[in-house]
């Protein structure tokens, strides 16, 4: 048994995820939803009832409040009698927790074959569906009911395991009804635009050309003429998504599939609609999108001469341009035209963090579970899902590595960074963006801005301590702080999120972070890049710490901080105003101490730097003593801010220590007769910021 705690909001499993788990849920609820059928999961529940063990999720299981759950083996029913027989006391707690679970499935499923046939006859053909509800079990259930709670830990399991039998047959049937109601949505829509088409057919067929544009055009054809450029950008726009499908080489049905999928999502006039056939429209959409995109970008690899339309694929989830609107399309196309990387090599698109991976420069993310690739491949093994042989040839298998990234690290930061769950789509629309993709596109050079007003504020932000040693000169053991700026990483979609996806890459702690952000804010940079500094700063540091990250007996940044805001309530060194408003800090980052320090981080930056006081007594110390500001703004604050004023003689009489055991390194050397190695003098330097 393992426990884990879920945030709210998160999701525990997606649809995409194969089941291997039992959850109960011993603390919060879930919300189990599959397109717009939405089923309450309280306390006690078990998370996997619905589902076959070995296949994918039919559900997405979200959190509804923080939460946290017990994880249990399923490969088979066998799985959940032993959880039953290991938990017996909690029998009881399960049964009435699921009885209900079935008249709510039983219901839903009744309800969706009705909409199926009301569909149906809006298309004018025969709903041939026949699946047999067994009422009579539905009715049972409602008698066991009336008989709850019970202590008889027998007559609990055997109801449970009884729930379970049904509830599997109710939750296939289910799935089964979602997609034949999103089919018979699908082509309600697409007859529907036919019908609009026909009717204003003779209205549309005229003047679709202007007679002296295109003489002109036939007068000076060729790259150089820039109406010849855009007219010719226009054509190749207009077939976009047939000319990406025949790239990815997928194969006809699925190609006939996704364009349906598409038009029938062009067509919608709400495509943030929740209701059961769009939410699985989406659904759909998303599941094609990442197979596509993989085919295509293992074909780029090897191409010298790469379509602008799949370009735009690539960087920006573009598809088509009756989906993305003609001026934004144009705008696309001007932004890919004028792309330059970044020279630096920390701020990449994901179509270019795939190629690094690809050429082997970087290895994999880790996936949801927290598992780096080897890993990954290691449980798949222990599963007996692949063979030894295929374990070890996977790898070093490119095409693995580039899979495992997409399905992973690109499928689940692109949902991040969208900000909005439950609409997600991976297809660039009109929607994706709140502004002209001109005006709020990512561009490397203003993420760097920023990474570098962060660096001259709390310049020590992204270092790391590595043990330094040169025998032949008389050092065996210097502790040197070294800079390593992270990756950031540009989802193809338009976003309003930052996340920050791991700390370091591997086992080695002088490796770059990975951050994503989206390739299109609804905002300016500056904030994104903030909140990303902020919980790196944190991250890193229950990193360094190990299992002491909130053992105040060690004094670090996340304990004394989890220490302050624990014991706030007691710190007679806060008023009463200063503390209400902490407990209103904590109830609006849902009780999170992480949340709580990198919103107090960005203050620190963004105001006290500049002698504006936001934080309280508390946190300010804290923060200062494990984030100094660099010596100009400590000058400054020296003479203008009476509040830094002890926190600034603290520091100077460590850096005074720092410098003077500094200063003994180089004597040494010195006598030695050897010169001042390259990692010292930079070691000097860094003391001096």
């Amino acid at each position: 048994m393992a426990k884990q705690v879920i945030e709210s909001g998160d999701i525990l499993h997606a649809t995409n995820e194969r089941v291997k788990e039992l959850e109960i849920v011993i603390k919060g609820s879930f919300v189990a939803t599959s397109g717009n059928v939405s089923i309450k999961l309280p306390y006690g529940s078990i998370i996997g009832l619905f589902e076959s063990p070995g296949e994918k999720y039919r559900f997405d299981y979200e959190a509804s409040e923080d939460s946290m759950v017990a994880s249990y083996s399923y490969h088979s029913e066998e799985n959940l009698r032993a959880l039953l027989k290991a938990n017996p006391q909690i029998t009881p707690l399960i049964t009435t927790a699921v009885v209900p679970l079935v008249q709510t499935l039983f219901e839903k499923t009744a309800q969706l074959i009705e909409a199926c046939r009301d569909l149906a006859d809006m298309l004018g053909i025969e709903d041939k569906t026949r699946i047999d509800l067994q009422i009579w079990r539905s009715e049972y259930f409602r008698s066991i009911s009336r008989m709850l709670p019970s202590k008889d830990i027998a007559f609990c399991s055997g109801t449970i395991l009884y729930a379970y039998e049904y509830m599997q047959r109710l939750a296939l049937a289910l799935e089964q009804l979602i997609d034949k109601k999103s089919d018979y949505q699908m082509k309600l829509s697409l007859k529907e635009e036919e019908e609009a088409q026909a009717d204003t057919l003779d209205e549309g067929a005229a003047g679709d050309e202007d007679p002296a544009e295109e003489e002109a055009g036939s007068e000076e054809d060729g790259e150089d003429n820039p109406k010849a450029a855009s007219k010719s950008a226009k054509t190749e726009m207009s077939d976009a998504l047939k000319m990406i499908l025949d790239y990815s080489e997928t194969n006809e049905g699925d190609k006939e599939t996704f364009t349906e999928l598409i038009e029938a999502y062009t067509a919608l006039k709400d495509k943030s609609s929740t209701e059961d056939d769009v939410r699985r429209m989406r659904k759909r959409i998303s599941e094609m999108f990442y197979d596509i995109y993989e085919r295509a970008f293992l074909r780029s690899v090897v191409d010298r001469d790469i379509p602008l339309v799949l370009k735009m694929f690539f960087y920006y989830g573009f598809i088509d341009e009756r989906l993305a609107g003609s001026k934004n399309t144009q705008a696309l196309v001007e932004l890919m035209r004028s792309y330059k990387p970044d020279p630096n090599g920390n701020v990449v698109s994901i179509y270019e963090w795939l190629k690094l991976i690809y050429d082997g420069k970087v290895e994999p993310s880790k996936n949801e579970f927290d598992m780096e690739y080897p890993k990954y491949l290691k449980q798949r093994y222990d599963d007996g899902e692949i063979k030894l042989e295929e374990m070890k040839r996977l790898e070093h298998d490119r095409k693995g590595k580039v899979s495992f990234e997409i399905h992973n690290f690109m499928r689940l930061g692109s949902r991040i960074t969208y900000g909005r769950v439950t609409t997600f789509v991976p297809v660039f629309t009109e929607e994706s963006t709140v502004r002209p993709p001109q005006m709020c596109v990512t561009r490397h050079e203003a993420v760097h801005e920023t990474l570098d007003k962060i660096r001259e504020t709390d310049f020590s932000c992204f270092t790391r301590q590595i043990v330094y040693s040169n025998v032949d000169i008389g050092i065996t053991r210097e502790f040197l702080d070294i800079e390593i700026l992270p990756y950031v990483i540009l989802m193809p979609n338009g976003g309003s999120r930052s996340a920050l996806w791991q700390e370091i890459s591997g086992p080695y702690r002088n490796t770059p972070g990975r951050m994503m952000m989206p390739a299109f804010l609804d905002k300016d940079v500056e904030p994104y890049v903030m909140r990303l500094a902020g919980e790196f700063r944190w991250e890193m540091c229950r990193r360094e710490q190990g299992v002491h990250w909130n053992d105040v007996t060690t004094p670090s940044l996340t304990s004394l901080f989890c220490d302050y805001l624990q014991f706030y309530r007691k710190n007679h060194d806060l008023s009463p105003d200063i503390r209400e408003k902490i407990k209103a800090q904590l109830q609006s980052a849902r009780n999170s101490s992480k949340a709580v320090f990198v919103s107090d981080y960005i203050n620190y930056i963004a105001y006290e730097s500049h002698g504006s006081l936001r934080l309280n007594k508390a946190s300010r110390e804290i923060i200062f003593r494990f984030c100094p500001f660099t010596s100009e703004i400590r000058q400054k604050l020296a003479t203008s801010s009476p509040a830094y004023q002890k926190l600034l003689e603290r520091y100077d009489i460590k850096l005074s220590q720092k410098k003077r055991l500094m200063e003994i390194v180089y004597t040494k050397v010195e006598k030695a007769g050897a010169s001042i190695p390259e990692e010292i003098k930079a070691q000097r330097a860094f003391l001096d910021k």
